[in-house]
């Protein structure tokens, strides 16, 4: 898939297809999702859309963050539906995106790529409990070239992923022999104290099912598909449009209602879909894009 898009497209792929080269010759890697970097929300669209020349059956979107960076998942099925999962390929423009509270988002990875896929592997456990896949990446990886121990230690301290280096070490040494990173826990320690202690100190933002609050609080809102835009392929970056207390974001793909709540009313979500239409039928020239602090006021 990612063999076929343009040569100018400017991505990074953070683990997956790069951590496995990692492995024997002849043994593949489970493989989950694809996971993409990208440099700004212009190459994210049109990254977007060069994928979505295989039209994916679902194209989510997220935004997330003070800096309102968003994350795109597009999903197509697989060719055996009852043995495989879903192709899914996760496109961001942050690579370490945190756990949404006490972790922040984290732009930039390292730029050694082993040093890069350590850090990403110990950033999963912010979204989930480690599994054996995790482990034998672990492993793979402990018969690579590494960096020293100091700066994987300093790496991990920067990015404030201290304690899951040091879970995902103590796990994967529970399953298979990587003696060789052993010496990490110990280095890891006073780090990951430190930053234990830093996260106790957090105090977490109030839930808001305020849209706009939610936008300047940082915390992530979902997109909800409304419809596709005419021309909207032309455009170099989302836009935003409030109305109400609601928010919409139009982007290259579609124009999607965004939500910090699990559920969605029948009656909000055919709102949306009205203020959708109208903005359409204007050719969009009535946008009000300000969801500033004084706006939400206001």
């Amino acid at each position: 898939m990612l063999a076929s898009l343009p040569s100018d497209l400017s991505f990074t792929v953070l683990k997956g297809l790069s951590l496995a080269a990692a492995y024997p010759p002849g043994v593949l890697r489970p493989q989950g999702d694809i996971d993409l970097l990208v440099p700004d929300e212009a190459e994210l669209w049109r990254t977007v859309s060069a994928l979505s020349a295989e039209e994916p059956t679902k194209t989510w979107v997220t935004v997330v963050g003070h800096g309102r960076h968003l994350l795109v998942t597009l999903v197509w099925p697989p060719e055996e539906p009852l043995l495989d999962p879903e192709h899914r390929v996760e496109l961001s423009t942050a690579g370490l995106l945190g756990d949404f509270g006490a972790v922040p988002i984290r732009v930039h990875p390292p730029r050694d790529r082993a040093l890069a896929h350590l850090v990403c592997l110990a950033e999963e456990r912010l979204q989930r409990p480690f599994h054996p896949r995790d482990a034998l990446d672990l492993y793979a990886m402990s018969g690579q070239d590494l960096p020293p121990l100091a700066e994987i230690v300093a790496a991990a301290e920067s990015l404030r992923l201290a304690p899951e280096l040091a879970e995902l070490i103590r796990y994967a040494s529970d399953l298979l022999p990587i003696d060789r990173l052993a010496p990490l826990l110990s280095a890891l320690e006073p780090a990951a104290e430190t930053e234990r202690n830093l996260r106790a100190g957090h105090v977490p933002v109030p839930e808001t099912a305020d849209t706009r609050k939610a936008l300047l609080q940082g915390v992530p809102v979902h997109g909800i598909h409304l419809g596709r835009i005419e021309e909207g392929d032309k455009w170099p970056v989302s836009r935003m449009h409030r109305y109400g207390e609601e928010v919409l974001l139009l982007t290259p793909v579609g124009a999607y209602l965004l939500v910090s709540d699990a559920v969605v009313s029948r009656e909000r979500h055919a709102a949306a879909t009205e203020e959708f239409n109208r903005l359409a039928r204007g050719n969009f020239d009535s946008l009000q894009e300000d969801i500033s602090a004084a706006a939400v006021r206001a």
